[in-house]
């Protein structure tokens, strides 16, 4: 079973980053540019088994934007990241930048439910 991503980031070249590198390691990706769009695609019914958000977004910020999801998924593991030092995330973080490797081992470090942080 390929397992399935949902990034939620407003710049367009980190998502296709994220994308890219997630795709190459055999994920399949769905991704947003704004939480309200991740919302959307929740609620469509796609089956999402992580999720990665950016702390600091227009409309809302992650954390409220992961309250709202998980109130439809509430199992779903969310991977923080942020160009700032940790921004305030309660969970598994991984700061910009980060190189293809560097995600891919955290995406499965927390799919697995061993996350260790990674700054």
């Amino acid at each position: 079973m390929t397992e399935t991503v949902l990034i939620v980031d407003d710049q367009e070249v980190v998502r296709d980053v994220i994308r890219i590198s997630l795709e190459s390691a055999g994920y399949t990706v769905l991704d947003a540019a704004t939480p309200l769009e991740a919302i959307e695609i929740v609620r469509d019914g796609e089956e999402i088994d992580l999720l990665i958000t950016d702390v600091v977004m227009p409309e809302m910020d992650a954390f409220e934007l992961v309250e709202r999801i998980t109130s439809e998924l509430p199992n779903l593991p969310v991977l923080y990241t942020s160009g700032y030092t940790d921004a305030g995330a309660e969970g598994p973080f991984i700061q910009k930048p980060f190189t293809p490797a560097q995600l891919i081992e955290k995406v499965g470090a927390v799919l697995a439910g061993t996350p260790a942080r990674l700054a």
